[in-house]
Order: structure tokens, then C-alpha cells, then sequence
């Protein structure tokens, strides 16, 4: 098992909260609730951001004469957005071991390229040195 030192640590946990940063662009789902009210999540793979609003004269549950233009909701604040710090936790912890695994992978991946590299160099100096050894004994037998 590889422990990263903590360069790596650093680099991951920066990529991890970079990635979950651009992951709010990701929306991840969109509902209505009665009165109204749309509801959208941002986030990938858990949603850590959530956008909650009025619909005035938009909601598919209600006809479009329900709401007037001078309706209450209407004039409250637009947007209510909420955010689940723990959700954000486990996202940055799921892009570091995204790092973390490539990271060991590619260093899996490497050892066996090396191993495969000196075996084969082992094997290529076998056999040439058996047949030195050949060559070197009949040649003794020649001169013999």
C-alpha cells in the first residue's frame, strides 16, 4: 500500500475541492412542490447545493389564472440558497480517492512494467551466457 507523503495529500485535496466546485454546475435534481415552489440540486455526486424559489404564473400544478401578477409569493425573495456542508465533505473525499486510486494504479502499473523490464533483461542475459559457455567449450575441444 502506498502512503502518499504530503505533497499528494495537498494535490488531492486541492483537485477535490476544485472538482467539487465545478461539480455545482451539474444539476442534479429539479422538482416542484405545491404553492409553487421549484426546487433544483447542484452538485455531483451528491447534491451539496440546493435553489429553492417561487414560480410566479409558472407552476404546472396550478392554472396559469391562479397566479396574478400581484400575487403574494411573488414578492418574496426570489431565491433561498442551502447548502449541505456535509455532502460537500464527502464529494471532496470521493475526488481525492479518485486521485488517490489513479495515483496507486499508475504506480501498480509502473512496478510492473519494471519487473516485466528486468525479467526480461534477465532472460536475455540466460541464454547468451549459456551459449558463451557452449562456444567456449567446444572450442576447447577443437584445440584439443
Amino acid at each position: 500500500m502506498i502512503r502518499p507523503r504530503l505533497r499528494y495529500l495537498i494535490l488531492f485535496l486541492s483537485l477535490g475541492l476544485v472538482a467539487s466546485y465545478v461539480s455545482v454546475n451539474v444539476l442534479t435534481s429539479y422538482s416542484y412542490l405545491t404553492g409553487g415552489i421549484a426546487i433544483s440540486n447542484y452538485g455531483f455526486p451528491l447534491p451539496w447545493e440546493t435553489v429553492s424559489g417561487t414560480l410566479c404564473g409558472q407552476s404546472p400544478s396550478q392554472p396559469h389564472d391562479a397566479y396574478s401578477l400581484l400575487n403574494g409569493p411573488c414578492f418574496a425573495s426570489c431565491c433561498f440558497t442551502t447548502y449541505n456542508l456535509a455532502f460537500l465533505l464527502f464529494d471532496v473525499l470521493f475526488y481525492m480517492g479518485i486521485g488517490y486510486l489513479s495515483l496507486l494504479s499508475y504506480h501498480r502499473l509502473m512496478r510492473g512494467i519494471d519487473r516485466r523490464a528486468s525479467e526480461l533483461v534477465i532472460e536475455s542475459r540466460q541464454p547468451m551466457s549459456v551459449e558463451e559457455d557452449d562456444q567456449s567449450q567446444d572450442g576447447s575441444e577443437e584445440k584439443a
